[in-house]
């Protein structure tokens, strides 16, 4: 059997560890992405809210959430241990994310998303909108007085983690 936390100022130690320990086999072993870089925009512990799925004693997926703006919640760094993905704890997960975000009033919802991860995020209601940047919802993209010009890459060249960002959104 599943269960459902929610992390936020004041939970206890060990939840904040299941989180991280989910991102840790998800993102940085199960995808190769630099630990460094993993946790590199992380908040301060206290100011994190997010949404972790325990089954027997152990993290099996995490995602955490955000408030770009009054109306809109952004559910980020969605991840789901290897051994448990497609499993259907993604679905449990966002499920439960949303219902946090519908507690808070928000009537839009988006999630920068892996490309290849659009089409999951598709049969969950969410709409794919190619025509806007993911990062203009990221909280350290509008703490940046100077946007960061990335080197133009050859249009078939490589990603360096294997995906592109899109993003994805739900009117409620």
């Amino acid at each position: 059997m599943v269960e459902i936390y929610r992390i936020e100022k004041g939970a206890e130690t060990w939840k904040y560890k299941a989180y991280d320990y989910v991102r840790t086999d998800a993102f940085c072993v199960g995808q190769s992405i630099p630990i460094e870089l993993e946790f590199s925009h992380d908040e301060k512990e206290e100011d994190l809210q997010a949404v972790i799925l325990i089954e027997d004693h152990k993290p099996v997926a995490g995602c955490r959430i955000a408030f770009p703006d009054e109306k809109t919640g952004k559910i980020e760094r969605v991840c789901v241990v290897r051994e448990k993905q497609k499993g259907g704890y993604g679905r449990i997960l966002i499920q439960e994310a949303e219902n946090w975000l519908k507690e808070y009033g928000v009537n839009h919802i988006v999630i920068s998303s892996q490309d290849r991860a659009a089409g999951f995020y598709e049969k969950l209601g969410y709409q794919l909108n190619p025509e806007v940047d993911p990062s203009v919802y990221d909280k350290h993209h509008k703490q940046e007085e100077k946007p960061k010009q990335e080197p133009s890459r050859p249009k078939n060249a490589p990603r360096p983690f294997g995906f592109t960002c899109v993003l994805v959104e739900k009117y409620l």
